[in-house]
Parts: structure tokens; C-alpha cells; sequence
């Protein structure tokens, strides 16, 4: 019997989708993996494409995105360690709904659905934590979508207050928050480029909301933020 890398076996361990499988099942799942070392920028799944199997993240960063039309990148996942992509595609024996790529050298564990189906059947109660994961899943697109029908500055103002909430640091000058990725990966996904996102940040500059310093941004007034982001205007 084929062993197992612990490195596989810990991610898949971690996944959400069967976190509640015993240890044995999840051993079954990772022997029937394939594996996968990409570079990074290699595309994991295409959208359109049929999806026959789904994937885990092994180690490094991983991205869900849908190419627009007009050359924008609209980032609609970032996956770290233990986290799956592809999986609703897969179970639903459907088409890759958006491209993945490695956003670093990564590794991925490949898993068929009939693995997870003959895991299901052998554990049927882990049926509660997939419904759970993916539900959880339809909710964040579902976030993804409303702040794309903001404009640029809105959806911008939207992530920093939500960035302020998770990392802000209180200091004199104001609340500093960490931009939590480069900018052009954060101007991704915001669904826009570079250059808009640097507008956007001058104008919320130039209306007293904030400074911008480098990696990281000083909120100056954080309800102006909070009502920017909102969508509405009291």
C-alpha cells in the first residue's frame, strides 16, 4: 500500500468539506488523491471546462477568478491550506464555473467525486458538514456580488471597514490597517485594475477618510468609511 505524505494528510484533515470524518476516512480519501506540484501561475481549472474532479490546497496560495470581458480580473476566492476549490462544479458533474490558478508555487491534492461519494456513503453523517461548507460558500459569492454592484471607491471603503474591524490598530493619527495584500491582488479583488484602486484611494484621501501609507492605510474618520461602504448616503 502506496503511503501517505503527512503534508496531504494534514491538509485533508483540515478540509471543511469532511471535517467531521473519522481519521480512517479521511486516510481513504487522501490514498485515492492525486498530487500535484504546479508553479506558480498555472492554471488549475478553467472556466467552462468540464469539472471532473475538484482540489485541495496542499501548500502554498491558490485563486478563484473570472476573467472579464474588458481585461479585469475579478478575484472571487483566495485558498490557503486545507481549503477545497472546484467542489460544488464537481458534485454537481457541471463545468468549472471560474479559472483557478496557483498564486504561488503550490501543491494540490485532486479528488474525485466518486471519493467523496464513497465517503459519504460510508460516513453519511459528514453530509451535515459539506452542506454546512458549501452553503457557507454560496454566501460568500453572495457577498462578492453585492459589493460589486458598488462603485470602486464603495467597494474599496467596504473591504478597509471590514479590515478595520479584523486587524485595525488604534494609534494617534487615527486606526491603522494593514491592506492585507498587495495592492494589485486587493485591486483583483475588488474587481477593477491598479489604477482605478489608486484613484479610488486619492479620492477617500481627499475627503478626509484616510491616509495612505504604503502597505497600509490610516482611517481618519472610520463612519465615513463604514456608511462609504454601505452603499448609502445619510
Amino acid at each position: 500500500m502506496n503511503e501517505v505524505r503527512e503534508d496531504v494528510l494534514a491538509a485533508l484533515r483540515a478540509c471543511r468539506l469532511w471535517h467531521t470524518a473519522s481519521d480512517a476516512g479521511v486516510e481513504r480519501i487522501a490514498r485515492a488523491a492525486s498530487v500535484q506540484q504546479v508553479p506558480r501561475g498555472s492554471m488549475l481549472a478553467t472556466e467552462g471546462e468540464p469539472a471532473d474532479r475538484f482540489g485541495v490546497v496542499v501548500g502554498g496560495r491558490a485563486r478563484v477568478f473570472h476573467a472579464a470581458a474588458d481585461g479585469r480580473v475579478i478575484l472571487l476566492e483566495a485558498l490557503g491550506t486545507g481549503e477545497s476549490f472546484a467542489a460544488v462544479a464537481a458534485l454537481a458533474g457541471g463545468r468549472y464555473p471560474a479559472n483557478v490558478d496557483a498564486a504561488t508555487p503550490a501543491t494540490v491534492a485532486w479528488v474525485t467525486r466518486e471519493a467523496l461519494f464513497t465517503l459519504l456513503d460510508e460516513e453519511p453523517e459528514i453530509g451535515r458538514a459539506l452542506i454546512a461548507d458549501l452553503a457557507e460558500r454560496v454566501m460568500g459569492l453572495t457577498g462578492v456580488v453585492q459589493t460589486l454592484s458598488l462603485d470602486v471607491p464603495s467597494r474599496l471603503a467596504r473591504y478597509l471597514f471590514q479590515r478595520s474591524l479584523a486587524a485595525g490598530e488604534a494609534t494617534a493619527e487615527g486606526l491603522r490597517v494593514p491592506l492585507g495584500m498587495p495592492k494589485s491582488e486587493l485591486a483583483a479583488s475588488l474587481g477593477t485594475v491598479p489604477e482605478t484602486l489608486s484613484r479610488a484611494l486619492a479620492r477617500l484621501r481627499d475627503e478626509g477618510v484616510l491616509e495612505v501609507r504604503g502597505s497600509e492605510v490610516i482611517v481618519l474618520d472610520v463612519g465615513a468609511l463604514a456608511r462609504l461602504g454601505s452603499g448609502y448616503d445619510d
